[in-house]
């Protein structure tokens, strides 16, 4: 299932009121936009959606939040719609096509079908919950269950954090299986990774770095040696970190050692082998992708990403306000976002066909399309002659 169209907004009828209106997704994307124009709220609204509807996250837990979502899924179009305010569900709907399968008001009570009888009944939910978790039943409700497997592959990382590079590993007998949706749990999907695929999972990670400009000859996990640390005696637990060897290097570097630009591209790589190979996510999101890469590294792996998820089928958001990105990627692939006060309006190739198509046509680099404003029409160019 792939997240079509999303409108949202929250705190509405306040000073703090935000909306997000008419974000179009396809199954690459690339969100960009001025700085403070709302690229990582977008992709935070898109998280919190996978969390609201995976059950990680209560509506009880949100002050506002209204969602009118459509998903793509085989063939069909699936809308859900949920309005939260004071942590409290208002509306709810979910509807299949044409046809309405869950709807419900305040207090709670609403009409839901149930695939035996293959009738509506009436309902109550706590108005702290959201009824398409709280009424999931593959038997009854099973028309909910490709909402929750939707959001239980979203993936959200931040490109610009250090991505679990300070965090270390604390092993444990017997170890738990590592959150693939946890953007610092490295060390462990990487064990995990090896485990599941001992003979391909490492060789996968190896290769990409190698396809972005980091040849590495060995990558493991090993208990660090330069990072004082007190065990007490006859503990099960055992502290764990990441290596490489890189070709050119005698020895190997620890994490500690691994430059941020190096050890951001390593962790998005061990989390695309592991999605790709074991957790077969629905949507993966990464935002400021390509930060801190030089440009060489940041095109290859823009394309790198870009490949992988078409061989997956996997939908990728992504954002950034760098110019090597921009350049990387097709403008049907953007979503240009346009802030006035709190509302955040996006412009594509859909909806602003004219401009897109106009642009191919000037022979520059995409970065100037964003850089002169084309997506509002063509600006007005100064004649090179008139000063002849």
């Amino acid at each position: 299932m792939r997240l079509r169209t999303l409108d949202y907004a929250e705190l509405q009828g306040t000073p703090r009121e935000w909306s997000l209106n008419g974000l179009l997704l396809g199954q690459v994307n690339l969100v960009v936009g001025k700085n403070a124009t709302g690229k990582s709220r977008t992709l935070n609204v898109i998280n919190g959606l996978g969390r609201l509807l995976s059950g990680a996250q209560k509506p009880a837990a949100m002050s506002s939040g209204s969602y009118k979502i459509l998903f793509d899924h085989e063939g069909r179009l699936l809308r859900y719609n949920i309005d939260i305010q004071d942590r409290k569900v208002l509306h709810e709907e979910f509807i299949d096509g044409e046809t309405v399968r869950l709807t419900r008001g305040e207090g709670g009570s609403g009409r839901i079908y149930h695939v035996k009888e293959d009738q509506d009944f009436d309902f109550q939910t706590p108005e702290s919950d959201a009824a398409a978790v709280a009424r999931l039943d593959k038997i009854q409700h099973g028309f909910l269950a490709p909402l929750a497997e939707w959001a239980e592959g979203v993936r959200h990382y931040e490109f610009g954090s250090y991505m679990g590079r300070t965090h270390l590993a604390v092993i444990v007998t017997p170890p738990p299986d590592p959150d693939p949706r946890d953007a610092n749990a490295i060390i462990g999907l990487f064990r995990r990774g090896v485990k599941l695929f001992p003979n391909v999972f490492a060789e996968t990670v190896k290769r990409d770095m190698s396809a972005i400009g980091y040849e590495i000859d060995d990558i493991g996990t090993m208990a660090p040696t330069d990072i004082a640390l007190q065990i007490p005696l006859g503990s099960n637990i055992e502290p764990m970190i990441i290596y490489v060897k890189e070709h050119d290097l005698a020895g190997v570097t620890q994490q500690p050692y691994i430059s941020q630009g190096m050890f951001r591209a390593l962790a998005v790589i061990i989390h695309m082998a592991y999605a790709t190979l074991a957790s077969r996510p629905s949507c993966i999101i990464v935002d400021d992708i390509g930060e801190g890469l030089d440009f060489e590294r940041s095109c290859k792996l823009i394309k790198l990403i870009r490949d992988r998820a078409k061989q997956a089928d996997v939908q990728i958001i992504l954002s950034t306000n760098d110019t090597f990105v921009m350049n990387e990627v097709p403008l049907e692939e953007w979503s240009v976002l346009q802030r006035t006060g709190g509302h955040v309006w996006v412009r594509n190739h859909a909806n602003a066909k004219e401009a897109f198509d106009n642009f191919r046509y000037v022979g520059m680099s995409n970065f100037t399309f964003f850089e002169m404003d084309f997506v509002n029409g063509k600006p007005q160019m100064e004649d090179a002659t008139a000063h002849e």
